[in-house]
This record gives structure tokens, C-alpha cells and sequence, in this order.
């Protein structure tokens, strides 16, 4: 069996055309989300991103429902005060 001759229209594509086409979907859905998921989708980033100065409690209901509340030591600058 011999290699295919054409290269993919996939192998064509550096990983950084493929990373910014992928950042740029991701910003049109998130553009789509209302504007608490978005709140708690970057806290939940910035767990991930700076465990160290990000406190996270889970709590879980015998029902089974869960609760993450996320709270940061870092106070945020006036310019992202509500």
C-alpha cells in the first residue's frame, strides 16, 4: 500500500492558522452566551489559569445537585468593578 500522492486539505494548515481560526470560533460563540456564563466561564479560567490565588468550594445536595462558588484574593481594578 502506498502513501496518498495529495496531500489533506488538513496537513495543509500550520498549527497557527489552525489555532487562530479555533480562537476565533470560540470568541463567536461566547459572544452568543449571556453575560453570567460568560462571568463564570472566566472565573472558572482563572482557577485554572492562577490556582494559588483562586479559592473553590464545591458543594453537593443529596438530590445531587452541585454548587461551585469561585472566590479570588486578588481584588479586581476599578475598571472591572460593577
Amino acid at each position: 500500500m502506498s502513501l496518498p500522492e495529495e496531500l489533506t486539505p488538513v496537513s495543509l494548515v500550520s498549527q497557527e492558522e489552525l489555532m487562530e481560526h479555533a480562537i476565533q470560533n470560540m470568541a463567536q460563540c461566547l459572544a452568543h452566551f449571556p453575560p453570567i456564563a460568560r462571568l463564570r466561564l472566566l472565573a472558572f479560567m482563572h482557577l485554572v489559569e492562577y490556582p494559588d490565588t483562586t479559592r473553590a468550594s464545591l458543594e453537593v445536595t443529596p438530590s445531587g445537585s452541585m454548587r461551585l462558588t469561585l472566590d479570588t484574593k486578588v481584588a479586581p481594578d476599578s475598571a472591572h468593578r460593577h
